[in-house]
This record gives structure tokens, sequence and C-alpha cells, in this order.
């Protein structure tokens, strides 16, 4: 994915990804790899407001149902 292993040791559901380390060109790889992961779409508009992990569990959870 190219997001440094010691970043995602132990990430925090509810601060912001970027504020833990990753920066904006993460992101993109973290929307693809949820896309592929779960088989679902997420266009830019939705990953733009995806901030957290807890957002991208709502975000999933909402899209599997």
């Amino acid at each position: 994915m190219g997001v440094d292993a010691e970043i995602m040791k132990k990430p925090k559901n509810d601060v912001p990804l970027l504020a833990q380390g990753l920066d904006s060109i993460d992101m993109p790889a973290i929307a693809a790899a949820t896309e592929k992961k779960y088989q679902i779409d997420l266009s830019d508009a939705d990953a733009t407001i995806l901030k957290t992990i807890n957002d991208f569990v709502a975000f999933i959870n909402t899209r599997l149902k």
C-alpha cells in the first residue's frame, strides 16, 4: 500500500489519519485498497470526507448492507 508500517502499528480509530503521520499521497492508496478489499466504489467526493478509521468503517458498513 505504500504506507509506512511503523505508522500503521497502532493507529487510533477516532483520530484523523493525516494527524497520525499519513500524508495526502497515502490517502488515495488507502481508498483504492478499501475499494479492492471490499469490492465497493468510493468516489473522490466520498474519499475526501473519510478522515478517520471510524469514518472508513462506517462508510464500508453502509455500502455492504
